[in-house]
């Protein structure tokens, strides 16, 4: 079994990093720079087999809150818990120099480069914060695919971490979230035939509320 931590990076740079909260997890007393630390630092153990995919496009500001920022911050993370790990960057394309527009081959590429690093037996963490969203999206179809298609892949753990600038006197917030649920959902919405929804409506209600 392996466990992969997937996220993309941040795309803007911050004056100040914003002070991570959750309804849904103990933070504890940690600051980290991203989300996807969080939910890494909460999920292993030692000895672990860990593959860290990081979606990232490679202009000035993302690479420098990727090389300076996340990159040490989740190996200090995989460090300490005493883990066998490697860290890979999975390109998402720069439009600007390697393509004149944004085609919907653009994004189903990052889809198969995601998905053709996931494999049988895979434990997913991921965090969908960051990045343009149809990555994220990719990202997504990605983990579906690999969870339906694979034998024994669960994705675990999904997150989002909503921003909040705040006041004048006040530092911006992001809260982290658990969206798992979603995953699960669409997975048994995935699933349905045709003249089922009646039936499927009812039991979203019950299941949800």
């Amino acid at each position: 079994m392996r466990k992969v931590f997937i996220s993309t990076i941040k795309m803007k740079k911050e004056e100040q990093a914003p002070v991570f909260q959750s309804r849904d997890f103990d933070l504890g007393d940690k600051k980290f720079f991203a989300p996807i630390s969080y939910l890494m630092d909460a999920n292993l153990e030692e000895g672990d087999d860990v593959l860290v995919l990081t979606g990232i496009t490679d202009t000035d500001v993302p690479r420098e809150n990727y090389e300076q920022h996340l990159k040490p911050e989740l190996q200090r993370i995989l460090e300490a818990h005493k883990v066998t790990y490697q860290i890979q960057e999975v390109k998402e394309p720069d439009v600007k120099t390697e393509r004149e527009i944004q085609d919907s081959l653009t994004f189903s590429e990052f889809f198969r480069a995601i998905a053709d690093c996931l494999q049988d037996g895979d434990r997913i963490y991921a965090d969908m914060t960051y990045g343009m969203k149809c990555y994220t999206l990719g990202m997504f179809i990605a983990m579906a695919y690999a969870a339906k298609a694979g034998v024994d892949v669960d994705v675990e753990r999904m997150i989002y971490a909503q921003f909040y600038k705040g006041e004048k006197e006040t530092p911006a917030t992001s809260d982290i979230i658990d969206i798992t649920s979603l995953f699960y959902i669409n997975t048994m919405v995935s699933n349905a035939a045709s003249g089922q929804k009646k039936s499927m409506d009812n039991f979203l209600k019950l299941m949800i509320g």
